[in-house]
């Protein structure tokens, strides 16, 4: 059975949706590094002390732009349309994973933050499970669809 660790500074949704996509690992949560040798995967959700070791990690941009504690608010006060959520490896840095949201004109800062975190919990532990059985994928079969929208146009096809 395949061990994870979720680090938490600040409890987040986010730990019981991995814990639930990942109902067949051995799941433990703590606020304090680990040896990352005794786990198969390291997730860090809503951690903000330094961690030195590889991990998997979710940010609200898509990352390289507004790499900051409050992305959130960054986007909106430079007015971009799009953002989204970046899913990387920590160390070395790499980035798996992103998926962008638009902004509309009438979107207010709330808004944004609790579609970036509704993106997250959906999309997050996915791909959390895809890099742990160390499985390729792409943002179509993340969402379960049978069209990458790669195929020149179609409309849901299956090639």
């Amino acid at each position: 059975m395949k061990r994870i660790a979720i680090l938490y500074s600040e409890y987040s949704p986010l730990i019981d949706a991995i814990k639930y996509r990942l109902s067949d690992c051995t799941v433990d949560i703590m606020t304090s590094p680990v040896n990352t040798d005794d786990y198969d995967l390291i997730v860090l959700s809503n951690y903000n002390a330094e961690f030195e070791g590889n991990a998997i990690k979710c940010h609200h941009s898509l990352l390289p732009a507004f790499n900051s504690a409050e992305p959130e608010k960054e986007a909106m006060l430079a007015g971009v349309k799009v953002t989204g959520i970046t899913i990387f490896l920590t160390n070395p840095y790499k980035i798996i994973a992103q998926y962008p949201i638009f902004i509309n004109n009438s979107m207010h800062y709330d808004e944004l933050k609790q579609e970036l975190t509704y993106l997250e919990q959906t999309i997050f532990p996915l791909v959390t499970e895809k890099v742990l059985n160390n499985e390729p994928f792409d943002i179509s079969m993340l969402l379960n669809k049978k069209c990458s929208g790669n195929c020149g146009g179609c409309s849901g096809c299956n090639h």
